[in-house]
């Protein structure tokens, strides 16, 4: 058995090499990463008159932007001002002197940090592809950072060392301007006031199957230690593979696969077997600290089985409120990487590829872009499989199906819905109410702000306010 010791050692390793793989699993380094956030939250608290607008981990940087009127009235440009001018008017003068006083000492010393540290993990890779010194490769990111407020690790991540996507970084949106406030001023003046029926997977699946939409088959739940099926009735394990996920998770954590051994027994990914009994104690125990859904670990379609080792791949479809119907503006399709993973989360370091939205053909596929280890790629890492000019089977019904679940879910203008492409087709597995755009934006290799999803989100904004 590993020591609590050396796996906070082992914690920080992976903080400091960004091993997402790693991050993702080790306990000790998301209390610590958690903790850094929780620090921050409670700074940026002080002196706020509302709770709406937030700082993910720093104040922005392009903060001055507020007090120098914009030399152009481009797209993202009123997004991002928008997004600043909400966080600044949400506060009194003590928050305001706060969120100055956090700029200058915090946010000015972490991002030079940020920038010698990222440069020193992808510095010799990216100088070898661009022929730039570190020098100018810290330089660019400190630029981009006063900017536009893009951070050392999405300098990386955008590849914006690259001179002609450098050319577009106004265009990037951020997630911490979406999630940290942009989302909520939407549903607080434009979005349904009814009840969030996607952060509960439980009841997602109910009223997905209300309203005939397709999702994952389920054969029950387990909560407070009792393990029961859609009536009610007590579940009795079927002799299959089964998946497992918390209720209210997100990103996959939490998530474990059993498979069938045969003779009455599961064995999840550390080699644990478990008989019929000692699987549902363990889910009686599970759920005794948060609720899990159990469902058959489902296939996906023969057609994409060879661009997955391990979990179900599933394509993120990105939906928005347009005139009069939900559109669909952005897709990529996530496989895992690894034989053991039990997730295709992008940033718990599988890939994801671009998908066009008109013939469903997939572009390169990459990771999120945080180390040289991977960069692009045109064949899957683990299996050898053909990416690059593939195309998705079930195409046009899996785009229907995501606008379909967004005019029966409308609470959210905004949603990104994970959809599984199985051999009879497209199944909803989750809607996300808060998507994020980092998954688009890498694949896509260009900002969303310059296209459609910009250009909707700008007129939702503008029905509100207009700065």
């Amino acid at each position: 058995m590993r020591s609590p010791q050396r796996d906070s050692v082992s914690g920080l390793k992976a903080i400091l090499r960004l091993n997402l793989k790693q991050l993702y699993t080790n306990r000790d380094s998301n209390v610590l990463i958690s903790s850094v956030y929780r620090l921050a939250g409670r700074f940026e608290r002080i002196g706020r008159k509302t709770h709406n607008f937030q700082i993910m981990a720093c104040p922005p940087l392009d903060l001055w932007r507020i007090f120098v009127p914009p030399r152009n009235n481009s797209i993202p440009r009123f997004i991002h001002r928008t997004y600043l001018a909400e966080l600044w008017n949400e506060r009194g003068f003590i928050g305001r002197l706060t969120l100055i006083v956090g700029w200058l000492f915090w946010s000015i010393p972490l991002n030079l940090v940020a920038a010698v540290w990222m440069t020193t993990i992808n510095g010799a890779a990216v100088a070898r592809l661009t022929n730039k010194s570190f020098g100018q490769l810290i330089g660019e990111q400190i630029q981009l950072a006063f900017l536009h407020n893009i951070l050392p690790p999405w300098y990386y991540q955008f590849d914006l060392h690259d001179d002609d996507k450098r050319r577009q970084a106004e265009a990037y949106l951020h997630r911490f301007e979406l999630k940290g406030g942009l989302y909520k001023l939407l549903a607080r003046h434009l979005g349904s006031r009814g009840r969030n029926l996607l952060s509960n997977k439980a009841t997602f699946y109910e009223e997905c199957r209300k309203v005939g939409l397709s999702t994952l088959s389920e054969i029950g739940v387990a909560r407070n230690g009792v393990v029961v099926d859609e009536s009610g009735d007590p579940v009795t394990l079927p002799p299959q593979d089964i998946f497992i996920k918390p209720l209210g998770g997100r990103g996959g954590s939490g998530a474990e696969i059993y498979a069938w051994q045969g003779e009455g027994t599961w064995s999840n990914r550390r080699g644990l077997r478990l008989s019929a009994t000692e699987l549902m104690t363990h889910l009686s125990r599970l759920s005794m600290i948060e609720p899990y859904l159990i469902q058959p670990r489902a296939q996906c379609h023969a057609a994409i089985a060879d661009l997955s080792a391990g979990a179900l791949p599933t394509v993120r479809v990105l939906t928005i409120k347009s005139s009069d119907w939900w559109e669909a503006v952005a897709a990529v399709f996530r496989m895992p990487l690894g034989a053991r993973s039990t997730v295709d989360n992008f940033h718990a370091g599988n890939i994801a590829a671009n998908v066009d939205l008109t013939t469903g053909q997939l572009g390169a596929a990459t990771d999120i872009g945080l180390n040289p280890d991977l960069g692009w790629v045109d064949r899957h890492p683990d299996t050898g499989a053909q990416i690059a000019g593939r195309t998705l089977p079930y195409w046009p019904e899996t785009l229907d199906l995501a606008q379909r679940a967004h005019s029966a879910f409308d609470q959210k203008l905004v949603i990104g819905w994970d959809i599984a492409i199985l051999p009879h087709g497209p199944v909803l597995v989750e809607g996300n109410g808060a998507p994020d755009t980092d998954i688009h934006q890498r694949p896509m290799g260009a900002p969303l702000g310059a296209g459609r999803f910009g250009l909707l989100l700008a007129v939702l904004l503008h029905q509100i306010i207009d700065y």
